[in-house]
């Protein structure tokens, strides 16, 4: 247990997976060509790299099981993942990656299908992005897919509402809006067959 200033508290556990992330400079990933399928994923607060540990690699293997005959890039948002941009709701810098890296790959592959994530506080991340996105490129992301969403309650703009999959485990107090990390925040690996397949029926 680590004790913040803030006087709030977190329970943090080890995690053994790792995940390679794929490349990308200030935030956006670098192209050669367009995939089928381009997911931006923002990991949660403190985890390592881009991708972080609990859903980012379960998330990404799923998806590449799934989409059979589909080309995919998994993108880590390059963002801080710190616990005061948690507490503030969400890193805005990584929102505004996030909501960037889609309007690139919107811009520059217009047969591509994109795909928003976030857990944890990359969900509050993933909230943010969406609502720097036009209709018109609210439009073009054809699912948005959050695990441990503190912003559970909260409507998504636009269609993307109805292009919503969110992952709330019960016992999970960072879904109901308290900064406590109990086991089932941490659960959320198991739900990525589930979330792929989300996608999957989207594509």
């Amino acid at each position: 247990m680590i004790a913040f200033s803030t006087g709030l508290t977190f329970v943090l556990a080890a995690l053994s997976v790792t995940a390679i992330p794929t490349p990308n400079v200030g935030g956006l990933e670098v192209r050669q060509a367009c995939s089928d399928v381009v997911v931006y994923f923002a990991r949660g607060t403190t985890e390592p790299g881009t991708l972080g540990t609990v859903v980012g690699p379960p998330f990404q293997s799923a998806l590449q099981s799934a989409l059979t005959g589909k080309t995919l890039q998994f993108v880590g948002i390059n963002y801080p993942a710190t616990v005061d941009g948690y507490l503030a709701g969400g890193d805005a810098g990584g929102g505004k990656t996030m909501a960037d890296s889609v309007t690139s790959t919107a811009n520059s592959c217009p047969k591509a299908k994109i795909v928003m994530s976030g857990y944890s506080q990359g969900a509050q991340v993933t909230h943010i992005a969406a609502n720097r996105l036009s209709a018109a490129l609210q439009n073009r992301v054809i699912a948005v897919v959050t695990f441990g969403d503190p912003f559970r309650d909260r409507a998504l703009p636009g269609v993307l509402q109805s292009r919503r999959k969110t992952f709330c485990a019960e016992g999970d107090l960072i879904c109901e809006g308290q900064p406590i990390v109990l086991p089932p925040h941490l659960s959320y690996g198991a739900d990525a067959p589930e979330a792929a397949a989300f996608v999957k029926a989207r594509v």
